[in-house]
């Protein structure tokens, strides 16, 4: 893979990438009553998802989250009710996406790339964060990782998105706030780039990231200066 070679599609995480999930990191904090109590409920989600990857189960991402609340709840010796956990997870549909997110998206359109999204989200999921949020229009496919029954970061949700895009993996620049996301992704062949929301963070022992954005806006700044095959343009830090 060259890092320096334009890319044919843009491949998107959503969540924490292009919506920003403030509102649920305060009601799960709240309800948790901690201020740790996101950070705690997200990585036993992340947790879970890898241990139904490994012993070849598969509940959906939302299914996961619910049964994560009441770990959660435990760790912290709260008690949640069904209602509260209802109230919490109900936000995941109605996320705002980050102010740079749009215009970045609008300048990848003007450079003529394809744009695709893949979350762990479910589908059904998916399609309503987009519409929400008015980003249905900017992406010619949205991909859950229900179609191959695999959480990110295995493989196997990327190799899936290469194939519905009909692409190869080379040719797919994976864009993610997560350090695990870009790990997977770049296992799977892709290119990657890091977006430093606040918080994360890429994973240090994976391969480095071949771009490090502030935000969408400033990856599609400096993916403006690439052209297709063209081994002289330096990658953003």
């Amino acid at each position: 893979m060259n890092q320096f070679t334009k890319p044919a599609v843009i491949l998107f995480d959503v969540n924490e990438t292009l919506l920003d999930m403030t509102p649920v990191k305060r009601k799960v904090n709240s309800i948790l009553d901690s201020r740790s109590g996101f950070r705690i409920w997200f990585g036993l989600l992340l947790q879970y998802s890898l241990v139904e990857n490994c012993t070849n189960q598969y509940h959906d991402f939302a299914t996961i989250g619910n049964a994560a609340l009441d770990l959660a709840a435990v760790a912290l010796d709260e008690e949640v009710g069904e209602h509260e956990k209802k109230a919490a997870l109900s936000l995941m549909g109605h996320l705002k996406p980050y102010k740079d997110v749009k215009p970045g998206l609008q300048l990848l359109k003007q450079q003529g790339l394809r744009l695709a999204t893949l979350t762990n989200s479910p589908q059904q999921t998916l399609m309503t964060q987009l519409s929400n949020s008015a980003l249905t229009s900017y992406f010619e496919a949205n991909l859950s990782v229900d179609a191959v029954r695999k959480f990110k970061p295995a493989v196997e949700p990327y190799q899936h998105a290469a194939a519905v895009l009909g692409v190869a993996p080379s040719e797919i620049l994976m864009v993610a706030a997560h350090g695990w996301d870009i790990a997977g992704a770049a296992a799977a062949g892709m290119q990657t780039a890091f977006i430093r929301r606040k918080g994360q963070a890429p994973y240090t022992l994976a391969p480095k990231p071949d771009y490090s954005c502030r935000h969408i806006k400033d990856l599609a700044n400096t993916l403006s200066v690439l052209q297709p095959g063209n081994p002289e343009a330096v990658s953003a830090r």
